[in-house]
C-alpha cells in the first residue's frame, strides 16, 4: 500500500515537473505571438494611408496625434479648416524621432451634406491616390428636452452621425475593392446603447 502510494506521488511529481516547462513554452509562445502581431500592425500603419473624419477635436485629434507619431500618412477631415491647420501645425512641431513623419492633408467638408461628400471624395483620394483606413469618427450631439427639440434638428443629426458616414463609406469602398486592400472603423458612442436625460436628438451606430 505505502509502495503504492509513493509511486503515485512519484508520478504526480514528474508529471507537475513535466508540466511546467510546457506551460512555461505555451506563455512564451504565446508572448511571442502578441509581440509579433504588435510589430506587424506598427509596421502596417507605417507608411498607410489613414483618413480621419472629425479630426478637429476629441477623438478625432487624438487618433490624428497617435497615427502621426506612427508614421501614417494622414487626411485630417473637418468642417473647421483653421483647426484643422492648427491641428497640422501642432503635429508638424511634435518631437517624433522614432520613425518617418508624413506631412498631413487637410479636407474640409460637411457631413451632411451629400454633394459636399462626393466632391470631397475626390480630394480625398487625389491626396495619395488610395485609401488604407477609414475611421468615420465624426458626429454631432444635441442637449434638449423631446418636446422642445424640432424635426430639423433630429434630421441634421441623423445626416451627420449615420447618413453622411455611410456616404463616405460607399464612396470610398470602390478604390479599397480594387486594390483588395482596406479597413473601415467606425467609431461610435455609448449612448447608441443607452438614453440619457437632455439627449432628445443624438444618433450612433451601436457597436
Amino acid at each position: 500500500m505505502k509502495k503504492n502510494l509513493l509511486k503515485v506521488r512519484v508520478m504526480d511529481f514528474i508529471t507537475s515537473i513535466a508540466i511546467l516547462p510546457l506551460l512555461f513554452g505555451c506563455v512564451g509562445i504565446f508572448s511571442l505571438f502578441k509581440l509579433l502581431q504588435y510589430m506587424r500592425m506598427k509596421a502596417y500603419i507605417r507608411n498607410a494611408v489613414v483618413i480621419i473624419t472629425g479630426a478637429t477635436s476629441g477623438l478625432g485629434r487624438e487618433c490624428a496625434r497617435v497615427f502621426f507619431a506612427a508614421g501614417a500618412k494622414l487626411v485630417l477631415c473637418g468642417r473647421n479648416r483653421e483647426a484643422l491647420e492648427e491641428l497640422t501645425r501642432e503635429l508638424a512641431a511634435s518631437r517624433v524621432t522614432e520613425v518617418q513623419t508624413h506631412k498631413p492633408y487637410i479636407v474640409t467638408f460637411d457631413l451632411a451634406d451629400p454633394g459636399a461628400i462626393v466632391a470631397a471624395t475626390s480630394e480625398i483620394l487625389q491626396c495619395f491616390g488610395y485609401v488604407d483606413v477609414l475611421i468615420n469618427n465624426a458626429g454631432i450631439s444635441y442637449r434638449g428636452a423631446i418636446i422642445d427639440t424640432s424635426t430639423d434638428v433630429d434630421k441634421r443629426v441623423m445626416e451627420t452621425n449615420y447618413f453622411g458616414p455611410v456616404a463616405l463609406t460607399k464612396a470610398l469602398l470602390p478604390s479599397m475593392i480594387k486594390r483588395r486592400h482596406g479597413h473601415i472603423v467606425a467609431i461610435s458612442s455609448i449612448q447608441g446603447k443607452i438614453s440619457i436625460p437632455f439627449r432628445s436628438a443624438y444618433s450612433a451606430t451601436p457597436s
